[in-house]
């Protein structure tokens, strides 16, 4: 952290021409350009002894007062400051990591100073809060058995397995099963903001739990956990409950528009792992298409689309019943007939309940089945005809076929 810190510090001052330090936020110095001008005491014992006197502390944050922005330390000759700073707090989701100073006997600070200054503090505190993360991470051992559970080699999942227990890292009183958590974004695109946030998430959770019953893993673009499923009939409930926590901790953690959890079923041992995290990362690539999906979901909750999601692409799209093309395909009238056609499936072709999920009349309901019928050339009288409509709505969804939502 200090070197990124320090290449702060110095672009900082080389773009503004002025000196340019940063603290932490108990006023510890950690990064600063060569001074421009003559240094007080405040700054020197900064930088000889890497803290301040409680004195100035205090009157740091007196003139601090939780502002958001640019602030003033005004000079103070009787504690050794005779230089006022002009200082921007580096925050990260709400918490104070430190300050970025500016010396103000060096000029305003205003436009471009202002950007930069603002700039810098953001920069910092993605590093500051990311050295945090790191030294409340496991160990590099006990990452490297978590990591080994997810082996291609059957005989290496064992021995991590059985290492990872003997050690009592993870003492699972019956089953276990996977959590895997993933950002939305519209691009797809994961940024070091987005691992940033998982990692925070997953510290946040660990934080909560026993510290034997979670194993949690960093993905690139994933955040992986590894939970121990309380015993009892609502073992499984319980996992979704921790499901939506981990959801809720990435959120707070990040500006993302979404995320999505997915639960692999349980297993007995642990060696077996990773089925449990193949389901879970199935099931969020199902939910990426079909957003009717509940954002935290067990993949037991998938239904058909799980079968179906095994199906290569290309069979999927010659398997879709040709009528059905032709219904998705009339223009403004294809959402209406479409919707109406899944509710009516959806309700086990049950006229009274699909007419109120449609807050539509009885007569109005006919009508539009009548007219899915000539479109499609289905009999909805039919269960195989209806079989065919309700699975190929499905399929359209998974292959990303223009369909509205239920």
């Amino acid at each position: 952290m200090a070197s990124s810190l320090q290449r702060i510090a110095e672009s900082l001052a080389e773009r503004l021409g002025r000196s340019a330090a940063i603290d932490d936020a108990r006023l510890r110095l950690l990064a600063h350009s060569a001074h421009r001008g003559e240094v007080d005491r405040v700054r020197a014992e900064s930088i000889l002894r890497r803290a301040v006197p409680k004195e100035v502390f205090e009157h740091v944050y007196t003139c601090y007062d939780d502002a958001t922005g640019l602030y003033i330390i005004t000079p103070r000759e009787d504690l050794g400051l005779d230089d006022g700073r002009i200082g921007h707090p580096i925050m990260y989701q709400g918490a104070l990591l430190g300050f970025v100073w500016l010396l103000a006997s060096e000029g305003p600070v205003e436009g471009e100073h202002y950007d930069a200054a603002r700039e810098a503090a953001s920069e910092a505190a993605l590093i500051m809060h990311r050295d945090y993360l790191q030294a409340g991470r496991v160990s590099d051992h006990e990452r490297e058995l978590i990591e080994q559970l997810f082996d291609s080699v059957g005989t290496r999942r064992v021995a991590a397995a059985v290492e990872i227990i003997e050690e009592r890292l993870f003492t699972p009183a019956g089953s276990h099963a996977v959590l895997v958590a993933e950002i939305d974004r519209a691009d797809g695109r994961a940024t070091e903001g987005d691992q940033l946030a998982l990692a925070s998430a997953l510290a946040t959770i660990r934080s909560r739990r026993a510290p034997q019953s979670l194993l949690a893993l960093e993905r690139p673009n994933h955040a992986v956990l590894i939970a121990a499923e309380p015993l009892g009939p609502s073992g499984r409930e319980d996992l979704v409950g921790l499901g939506i926590s981990l959801r809720d901790a990435v959120l707070t953690a990040s500006d993302a528009d979404g995320c999505w959890v997915a639960i692999g079923r349980s297993r007995t041992d642990l060696a077996e792992v990773t089925s449990s995290y193949d389901e879970a990362l199935r099931a969020i690539r199902i939910r990426r298409r079909v957003q009717s999906l509940d954002p935290v979901t067990p993949v037991e909750r998938l239904g058909v689309y799980e079968l179906l999601d095994q199906v290569p692409e290309s069979a999927l799209r010659s398997m879709l019943h040709p009528g059905l093309r032709v219904l998705m395909e009339q223009g403004s009238r294809s959402d209406s007939l479409v919707q109406t056609l899944e509710t009516f499936l959806d309700s086990a072709g049950d006229v009274k309940a699909a007419s109120e999920r449609l807050f539509a009349h009885r007569t109005s309901l006919y009508y539009r089945l009548r007219r899915i019928q000539e479109l499609t050339g289905l009999d909805l009288s039919n269960g195989d005809d209806r079989l065919v409509a309700h699975l190929g709505l499905k399929i359209a969804r998974l292959v990303d076929l223009e369909i509205p939502a239920p």
